[in-house]
């Protein structure tokens, strides 16, 4: 068992298929279905169901789905502990960010890293809120800036507050 195909099989599980999964890993679908092959077979056991339509776990599957995400988590957390000092912070920082947002926030953002921090590589991934939060919960970002969240996803610090307004033309009611 080797740890990439631990994160492909995390990768296909949660996209649904081999060929979301693809796109998002940016691996091409054959070596997917290859190392996820390979890990079947080291277990000697069928961790996936493929049909037309997708994947799905099956109970094997969803023991080493857990495992899995707690393994690729400590891997992570242990990467930013030992490659991030506080004097000079390095290594990759992975942030989810909707795509609204990110138009607004990915050049600041980016600048500031580079100005900074500039051992630290920054890799933002663009979604909906939705899949992002999700994806947070499972441990796929160091960090999420998200519309709204639920209380499990982690400690939450707002950053700012949205005023939206309903605009009609002049002279007509508002309704």
């Amino acid at each position: 068992m080797e740890i990439r195909q631990l994160r492909y099989f995390v990768g296909v599980v949660e996209a649904g298929s081999f060929t979301k999964a693809a796109g998002f890993l940016n691996v091409a679908q054959s070596a997917l279905s290859l190392h996820v092959r390979q890990l079947e077979e080291g277990f000697g056991t069928q961790l996936l169901i493929r049909d037309r339509t997708g994947v799905s776990v099956t109970a094997s599957g969803a023991k080493l789905l857990e495992r899995a995400r707690a393994i690729l988590k400590e891997i992570r957390l242990t990467e930013v502990e030992l490659t991030n000092t506080a004097a000079s912070p390095a290594g990759e920082v992975t942030i989810g960010i909707p795509s609204g947002a990110a138009r607004v926030l990915s050049g600041p953002l980016l600048e500031a890293v580079r100005n900074e921090l500039p051992k630290v590589s920054l890799k933002m991934v663009e979604g909906m809120t939705g899949p992002l939060e999700e994806w947070m919960a499972a441990g796929r970002f160091n960090l999420a800036v998200l519309y709204r969240t639920a209380d499990s996803v982690g400690r939450m610090t707002v950053l700012a507050r949205e005023d939206l307004c309903l605009v009609v033309p002049s002279g007509e009611p508002p309704f």
